[in-house]
């Protein structure tokens, strides 16, 4: 439950991450196409002065990542309202800034500036539980992306980064996740999508009859291919409502089934797709591919406890191991050690 405020409390409006990252995005660098191919491989490519130069032209936007990296709350006012039409283009600006980021923690590495670099992964780190925190999965993706980012950037330093390793881990790591749940996740799906839909046909088709053929059009393109025909709606307004409406139920029942336990929801999930795929054929168009996002979504605490685990060998030896679990095994984990 949210906290009372006081009536004549004023909130901080400043206090508000979201406003930084924004400044981050609109002043990030614009890449060229050899730019490109080297971010992509931020992690292999030397430090030489072409990485230099993508550092250097990213100064700005890493210190406004920093800045809202301090702030607990991030609100990055989505309107909802707009359904299908919904845009979200803090994502893609997330997702040049992270390697960005990457890339200079690893040359602050090089340098032996263990510090300054554990400040760019921590940044990452809350730049991702910040994405975490809106109901929606791809913005969920995203956020793990960003994740395994930071993550592969401090890996390689971690017998290094000992002495301020504690700073990340008590920064982020040891902070529980506050986004929404899977369940929570299908449910605004369902009003941002077939909900909302719905209503935009049936408006449009109040205000002038045949109408809603132009908003459907608009939405979803004709498909180049004859095997795209899912992206077509029905020959009339109501049988195109009828299939919308028809799809409503299925947000709730896959709803439900993201809380069973994960091998009652692998046996139940692929024939609930196959099935419900079959009986209608905006399923496909609408519905979300909620068992990719599973595979994602198990990946990401699996990847967090080994992370931690690696942070607890750096700075208490193997056997702190001990005392984490395997989130998806009976024990803790095992340890060999590698070069670095």
């Amino acid at each position: 439950p949210a906290a009372a405020q006081a009536p004549d409390a004023k909130p901080d409006l400043g206090a508000n991450a979201a406003l930084n990252y924004w400044t981050a995005f609109a002043i990030l660098p614009t890449l060229d196409k050899d730019q490109e191919k080297l971010l992509e491989q931020w992690n292999k490519v030397p430090l030489d002065a072409a990485a230099l130069k993508l550092i250097e032209s990213s100064q700005g936007s890493r210190e406004y990542l920093l800045r809202g990296a301090k702030f607990e709350r991030c609100d990055w006012s989505l309107d909802y309202t707009q359904g299908i039409r919904l845009l979200m283009p803090h994502l893609a600006k997330s997702r040049l800034l992270a390697p960005l980021a990457a890339l200079d923690a690893r040359h602050k590495f090089e340098q032996g500036h263990w510090k300054a670099g554990a400040e760019d992964v921590t940044a990452l780190l809350k730049l991702a539980r910040h994405l975490e925190l809106e109901p929606m999965m791809i913005q969920q993706l995203v956020a793990y992306g960003i994740e395994r980012t930071a993550i592969e950037a401090a890996a390689p330093y971690l017998p290094e980064l000992k002495s301020v390793l504690s700073e990340v881990a008590s920064d982020v790591l040891d902070v529980p996740p506050t986004g929404a749940t899977l369940e929570q996740m299908v449910l605004k799906e369902k009003q941002v999508g077939p909900i909302w839909l719905i209503q935009e046909l049936k408006d449009a088709e109040q205000r002038q009859p045949g109408s809603w053929r132009g908003v459907w059009s608009g939405l979803f393109p004709a498909p180049e291919s004859p095997d795209a025909d899912f992206l077509q709606p029905a020959k009339t307004f109501e049988q195109t409502i009828k299939m919308l409406e028809d799809l409503v139920p299925l947000f709730d029942e896959l709803a439900k089934m993201t809380a069973l336990p994960e091998r009652e929801f692998d046996a139940q999930y692929s024939q609930f797709v196959k099935k419900r795929k079959a009986g209608n054929r905006l399923f496909g168009l609408l519905v979300p591919a909620v068992g990719n996002f599973v595979a994602a979504e198990r990946r990401h605490p699996t990847q967090l406890a080994m992370f931690k685990a690696a942070l607890s060998v750096v700075q208490g030896g193997p056997d702190t191991l001990k005392d984490i679990k395997d989130p998806f095994g009976d024990g803790p984990f095992e340890y060999r050690s590698l070069d670095k």
